[in-house]
């Protein structure tokens, strides 16, 4: 771990891991090395300004401090941490106390839909659940987290808002029925599920009308279900 973190800086690269995902990696930690997650990374370089980790829900008062002095960005993915009962990230006292926070899906083995509404709404959700307060994270929070957020975690600074000079990596949301809320960005995040209109990455167009461009769903599928298959093992369902 200490030689990828040396490589990486010799090369100008960021470091990513898993960190304070669940209580057994806190018990395993604090058997094998007594120390808890975030000490043991954090002697061995791993918890800095160049690094964002995954989940990051197990942490105390001290451990939030270190990670937002330190600028240590973290993903919070909200689907796949109710999905595993894991438990619930302290996002807002992350932010608060200056770490980067972005939004994240994990994997399909814990997160089947991989979509980004659903987390910008679970990720609100459980910010008030935790907090017991409706109003300590609103639909304006989750768009910074999977914005503004989601860009320092990975250093950047030319993404993650719509300003001239930014990278034109663009989502067009169908609003038809937001008209009469007086809050679009909160249908948006707590309304009814919606699937991209328009996507251009560095402006040039991915997704058009809800139509992928330069590539064929359908042949996609197919050639997707006969590599699965050979995966499967006989009698398998």
């Amino acid at each position: 771990m200490k030689e990828s973190a040396t490589l990486a800086r010799r090369l100008g690269l960021r470091l990513h891991t898993h960190l304070a995902e669940t209580l057994d990696e806190e018990r395993l930690s604090l058997e094998r090395y007594g120390r808890r997650p975030l000490a043991v990374l954090d002697a061995l370089d791993w918890i800095a300004d160049d690094v964002w980790i995954a989940h990051g829900i197990h942490f105390d008062d001290t451990e939030v401090a270190r990670l937002g002095a330190s600028g240590t960005g973290i993903a919070h993915c909200p689907s796949s941490n109710c999905r595993l009962g894991s438990g619930i990230c302290r996002t807002t006292d992350l932010m608060a106390a200056g770490a980067p926070v972005g939004l994240g899906v994990d994997g399909v083995a814990s997160n089947e839909i991989g979509g980004l509404l659903p987390e910008l709404r679970m990720a609100t959700f459980l910010a008030r659940q935790r907090a017991q307060d409706p109003s300590a994270f609103v639909p304006a929070d989750a768009l910074h987290i999977a914005t503004e957020g989601g860009a320092r975690c990975l250093g950047r600074d030319d993404i993650g808002r719509l300003e001239p000079g930014a990278r034109a990596d663009i989502v067009v949301w169908p609003g038809d029925d937001l008209a009469d809320v007086l809050d679009p960005l909160a249908g948006l995040v707590l309304g009814p599920e919606r699937r991209a209109r328009h996507v251009l990455v560095d402006g040039e167009p991915v997704v058009t009308d809800g139509a992928l461009l330069g590539a064929d769903l359908g042949t996609l599928r197919v050639d997707l279900t006969r590599r699965a298959r050979r995966l499967w093992p006989a009698g398998a369902v």
